[in-house]
């Protein structure tokens, strides 16, 4: 009305207004903005909608998160916030905060470890980077990598056999040489199942030549029948 005090807005109360064609100053009923233009104002809205169909496929195969990281380098055990309020995507208001913190003066806030996490080294004066330790000749081995020797490689004794359905059994070379087995061999040399190809037998012909042999040997002892048995038992 005439002769009142003109109505005085904060400039935030300013832009949030528009007047009628009358000339009246009308206030808008969300003074947080136009909701065809959320994205624009509300930065929880935006946050969420960048995030929403993110899945984790997609974020590994663009190398992206796909869990909760710490922002604190290994072993420390205080407060982290990301790990505590579960912040997976890290393009939030959330980081922006954390960052902000960090230049802010008045604040008494942790500095940032990413370069630390990264592997740099940022606790010295004069930083050298990692040792570069040769690696030609480091592990030994036979000329072939997948065979490498003692102590990266299988303990064995490389003068025997590799144990396979081919290898005869070290107890049957041991027996070879038995006074027993020599006589029964002897005995059947003339034997024509028994003779031996001429050139190097291969490992299965001398297999079942030791069988027949020792068969051969059994044969030749004396077994007690079963009367002499269960004399033997009862001390007749």
């Amino acid at each position: 009305s005439p002769g009142s005090r003109p109505l005085s807005l904060s400039p935030a109360l300013q832009r949030r207004s528009w007047r009628s064609p009358e000339g009246f100053l009308l206030l808008t009923a969300m003074f947080a903005g136009d909701p065809a233009n959320q994205w624009e104002w509300h930065e929880a809205h935006r946050d969420a909608a960048k995030n929403m169909y993110r899945t984790s496929y997609t974020d590994m195969s663009h190398g992206k998160e796909v869990y909760v990281k710490s922002d604190k380098p290994s072993g420390y055990g205080g407060h982290d916030p990301a790990v505590r309020f579960d912040m997976l995507h890290r393009n939030t208001a959330f980081d922006r905060n954390l960052a902000l913190r960090r230049v802010d003066p008045s604040r008494d806030a942790h500095p940032s470890f990413e370069m630390q996490i990264s592997g740099l080294p940022t606790s010295t004066a004069f930083p050298c980077g990692a040792k570069k330790n040769p690696t030609a000749g480091v592990v030994p081995h036979s000329g072939s990598t997948t065979n490498p020797r003692p102590p990266w490689g299988l303990l064995k004794n490389t003068r025997l056999e590799g144990l396979n359905q081919r290898t005869m059994p070290i107890t049957i070379r041991r027996n070879m040489s038995a006074p027993s087995l020599v006589a029964a061999g002897s005995m059947a040399a003339n034997r024509p199942a028994l003779e031996a190809a001429p050139g190097p037998a291969s490992p299965s012909d001398r297999m079942k030549r030791h069988v027949a042999l020792a068969n051969d040997e059994a044969r030749q002892g004396y077994f007690p029948t079963e009367a002499e048995v269960l004399a033997g038992q009862m001390g007749f």
